[in-house]
């Protein structure tokens, strides 16, 4: 088994820098990784650094035109990965704060037979979860939110546990499923594109559970680095709404208050 790490990289020279030392340990432990960054046009001496990095693969697109999907199903295909591999969806503005965390979610696909697995992110130099699964409620009109957000990370959250959808910024998945579903859906730009991923992989798998958090990782998560250089995903937002609830209405669980009134809801 190869794990194939894919990430995407946009003027964030620093943070790809961050990224990679905490990184490094990681891939010296787990030993057969191949790690694949493409870069959308950076101005800030990126593709010049990344020259220069031994355990990198760089794909230069020379452009900034493409959204997340384009440019991740892009990635995937160069890396051309086998049946036996795994891939890891990784933004370049994540810290690992240890060389284990990717082995716990490899274990917990192993374990489980997950399709993905998605991670404990904290926000950065804080206890607070950024991401400890994705959830729906009727109160946000029936839209996917990040559960817990800001709140101190506890026991709980470090429980895994099974979820529709995880967050794409550190998400481990199989080839199998990726390629079944075409990849992530191009329509959403920006947003959205991850929670689709996780219910269409669910959709059409002959898997009871498929999508499984893994509460053990100890990660931290800028959240949208990029994005914030240049918003384009707010640009895009009233039309990444109008496209999910046209594909997914109707076809996934409001499960807000069984997470919430209920610490072992879905725990694996």
């Amino acid at each position: 088994m190869t794990l194939k790490i894919l990430t995407l990289n946009w003027n964030g020279l620093n943070n790809l820098k961050e990224l990679s030392d905490s990184l490094l340990p990681s891939i010296n432990k787990i030993g057969n990784v191949e790690w694949y960054v493409r870069d959308n046009g950076s101005k800030d001496g990126s593709v010049e650094w990344i020259k220069d990095q031994k355990h990198i693969e760089l794909f230069s697109a020379g452009h900034n035109r493409d959204n997340f999907s384009q440019g991740i199903n892009s990635l995937y295909r160069l890396s051309n990965p086998k049946s036996e591999d795994l891939v890891l969806l990784l933004n370049n503005d994540v810290v690992f704060k240890d060389s284990v965390s990717i082995e716990k979610m490899i274990n917990l696909h192993k374990q489980t037979k997950a399709e993905i697995v998605g991670s404990r992110l904290l926000f950065k130099n804080t206890n607070k979860l950024q991401h400890a699964g994705v959830i729906f409620s009727n109160r946000y009109n029936s839209l996917p939110y990040h559960f817990r957000p800001g709140e101190e990370s506890d026991k709980h959250s470090e429980k895994n546990r099974w979820f529709q959808v995880v967050t794409a910024a550190c998400m481990l998945t199989t080839p199998s499923a990726f390629e079944r579903v075409g990849g992530l859906d191009s329509n959403y730009s920006w947003a959205f594109d991850d929670v689709a991923y996780c219910l269409k992989v669910t959709q059409t798998s002959k898997i009871h559970k498929k999508v499984a958090y893994c509460g053990e990782t100890d990660i931290y998560h800028e959240e949208s680095a990029s994005l914030k250089k240049n918003p384009v995903n707010k640009l895009y937002m009233n039309k990444n709404v109008g496209q999910f609830r046209k594909d997914w209405t109707g076809k996934y669980e409001i499960d807000h208050d069984k997470y919430l009134t209920n610490n072992n809801y879905n725990l694996i």
